[in-house]
């Protein structure tokens, strides 16, 4: 696959669920309760897999949980790109909408110290 990250990707395997989707001027997509599989991350957006097509240029809010020793994240999200794996599963890129400088410092620190530790 193409690198079109600003940032180094870090492969992750943790689960956010997607409730609601929405987009400025455009009706919301609600009750969706979609578990998906973040794949990978960095201090610009996340990967995921989902059995769910969702349209691009929508967003949600997501809430994650990197590690015990690292505070949640909530913070919007973009869907960018999407594209299929297979018949069932679909892998999307979506960027950080609204993340402060410091969340992406702590996302940064997290990368290096996942990085080394899988060296």
């Amino acid at each position: 696959m193409e690198e079109k990250r600003q940032d180094k990707r870090v492969p992750i395997g943790i689960k956010l669920t997607v409730s609601n989707l929405y987009k400025e001027h455009t009706n919301t997509i609600m009750d969706l309760d979609l578990d998906v599989e973040v794949i990978d991350i960095s201090s610009k957006g996340i990967g995921f897999i989902s059995q769910c097509i969702l349209p691009v240029g929508y967003y949600f809010i997501a809430n994650i949980e990197l590690a015990p020793q690292y505070p949640q994240i909530i913070t919007d999200v973009r869907i960018i790109r999407s594209s299929a794996i297979d018949k069932e599963h679909y892998r999307y890129g979506c960027e950080f909408v609204s993340i402060s400088p410091s969340v992406g410092k702590m996302l940064d620190d997290f990368s290096v110290t996942l990085y080394s530790e899988r060296q």
